[in-house]
């Protein structure tokens, strides 16, 4: 096993909630859809976001590490520090401001590191990244805003496009406050992001948005359609492309997966989108995976699918079309299967 040394790497981590905190139906018994079986596939500790590439299971966590699971099962084992998309046959990894690629190793282990020739923005508030490789054989990557409520710099607040080996940087979409979950469906790209924090119970509401390409998503000036605080009256650079759809405050959308396999067919072409949990609210919300049709609402919360399995991170759907949730409380990977 390498040792990669004390950089912070990630696959895709929120950065608001503490370690601490832990949901309010944790340890009771799982809810799932009728018809459908739930068990756990695996134990990570803290585990986050996923990557399924080669014939294992990669398994960011809050830690210092990535843990890799046979797809046919097995314990997991520390294959690296952290992790992020599949493209072709290399794993790439994102730290806070550069990205490696591996080759995964049968087994779940990894090797042959190599750098990308590249530097992302290097901060500490909304700075662990969220990665995926797209239909186009590029890599995308949202980088947070250093702040609650505040004007990004740079590449912050953006969702940026890559080629595999690190060059033609393209912005993608802009005016974004933390995108940690994104896939695409039909063609386009669809990306969770949260909503500001301190502003009530019940605004601003966390997003689901459609990405066109350049455009801006209103972020510090709006959270959904709600004007955030300190910039009631300030003119955004760019008009608003609205959300195609906006969920509860503070349930803390984060991993998005569209369903595609055949085992779950009542499931194909819906978006499933883990809610991690509030932790600033005075009712806890959240802390479940919802399942949407796209087009078919404007608000709302969704249609419960998966709950009492801890404070859900990351989607992913195994080659057999079973279903894989990550949760980093209890340190599991939850499967859903028939």
């Amino acid at each position: 096993m390498m040792h990669l040394g004390k950089r912070f790497w990630s696959l895709a981590l929120a950065g608001l909630a503490t370690a601490s905190l832990v949901p309010p139906c944790l340890g009771q018994t799982v809810h799932a859809a009728p018809g459908a079986r739930v068990a756990v596939f695996a134990r990570v500790p803290a585990a986050r976001a996923m990557a399924i590439c080669g014939d294992a299971l990669y398994v960011g966590t809050k830690g210092n590490a990535v843990y890799g699971i046979p797809l046919a099962g097995g314990p997991a084992v520390r294959a690296a520090s952290r992790l992020v998309a599949c493209l072709g046959n290399r794993l790439y990894v994102a730290s806070r401001d550069r990205i490696s690629t591996f080759t995964p190793v049968p087994g779940g282990r990894l090797a042959n590191r190599a750098d990308l020739p590249i530097r992302l923005p290097n901060q500490a508030h909304h700075g662990l990244r969220y990665m995926q490789a797209g239909p186009d054989s590029r890599l995308y990557i949202s980088i947070g805003s250093p702040c609650n409520i505040c004007q990004p710099e740079g590449l912050q607040g953006t969702i940026i496009s890559l080629s595999p080996n690190g060059g033609d940087l393209r912005r993608m979409a802009w005016g974004i406050r933390n995108s940690v979950g994104f896939d695409w469906n039909g063609g386009t790209l669809y990306f969770t992001d949260n909503g500001a924090d301190g502003m009530g119970d019940n605004t601003p509401p966390d997003e689901l948005n459609e990405l066109q390409s350049g455009a801006f998503y209103g972020f510090p000036y709006f959270g959904g359609r709600v004007r955030l605080r300190g910039f009631e009256a300030a003119v955004p650079p760019a008009p608003q492309t609205p959300p195609v759809y906006e969920f509860q405050a503070h349930v803390a959308t984060l991993g998005l997966h569209f369903y595609r396999g055949a085992m779950f067919p009542e499931l194909r072409g819906e978006a499933l989108v883990a809610e991690h949990g509030s932790w600033d609210r005075s009712t806890p919300v959240g802390y479940q995976v919802v399942r949407l049709r796209v087009g078919r609402g404007r608000s709302g919360n969704g249609q419960r699918f998966l709950s009492r399995v801890g404070r859900p991170v990351d989607v992913k759907e195994l080659p057999d079309g079973s279903i894989v949730v990550s949760d980093d409380a209890g340190g599991r990977i939850w499967r859903v299967s028939r």
